[in-house]
């Protein structure tokens, strides 16, 4: 029996979007706009849904709840260049997408006050992120990705300083030119491994070096 007669007629529920299925195309009804399916300088993204790989080729208007509607077509199976980027429809993505990872709206003056760390908090374990910084309506997955971001820009500030023979560490606290080697050895390893966890989508991503103990018990 052909796989689309196996599909139920009145679609399937992703989060508040539905999704829709006519022959081999589908169609996403969205409630909110997902721009980053749009192909933006020749570059097309590859949406995966239910292992099975679309492209969008189609914007349409939707309905007063889902006011957006994306056609997808198969993605061509003889297209040789392999997509940039790929992006995995599912319910954490839409998840991700609305915000649901904010448990608890926060007022003005919490959010302020963490603003002031922001780009160190993704340096902090998995469990923290989880049981204070999401209830405080921070992004675990983008604070960590703006982390990672402020963490590889440090490392090339610390290497163009090295090869002028002084460190960061060192200018500004004397003899600790050890930190400055340190920091260059250490951060792009642990920035890597996290920044591999936030494309793989995981929820909380762990802290600084937090994942060496996990890869040793292995």
């Amino acid at each position: 029996m052909p796989e689309s007669q196996n599909r139920p007629p009145s679609g399937v529920e992703v989060g508040p979007d539905v999704v829709l299925y006519f022959g081999e195309k589908i169609v996403v009804c969205a409630a909110k706009e997902m721009p980053e399916w749009e192909s933006r300088e020749s570059s097309r993204p590859a949406i995966e849904f239910e292992d099975h790989r679309y492209y969008l080729s189609r914007k349409l208007r939707g309905d007063e709840d889902r006011p957006t509607r994306y056609e997808l077509a198969p993605w061509p199976a003889f297209a040789s260049a392999r997509p940039k980027v790929v992006i995995v429809y599912d319910e954490d993505y839409v998840a991700l997408r609305d915000g649901a990872f904010k448990k608890i709206k926060p007022t003005g003056g919490q959010q302020t006050v963490w603003r002031f760390a922001y780009p160190l908090l993704g340096f902090f374990p998995a469990s923290f992120k989880e049981s204070v910084l999401e209830p405080h309506g921070i992004n675990p997955l983008r604070v960590s990705l703006i982390t990672c971001l402020c963490a590889y820009v440090f490392f090339v500030a610390e290497l163009i300083c090295l090869f002028f023979s002084f460190g960061i560490f060192q200018k500004f606290f004397g003899p600790l030119i050890w930190l400055d080697y340190l920091a260059v050895v250490a951060l792009p390893f642990d920035s890597a491994v996290r920044f591999y966890q936030i494309l793989n989508r995981e929820r909380y991503p762990d802290g600084f070096f937090e994942w060496l103990p996990k890869f040793l018990r292995r």
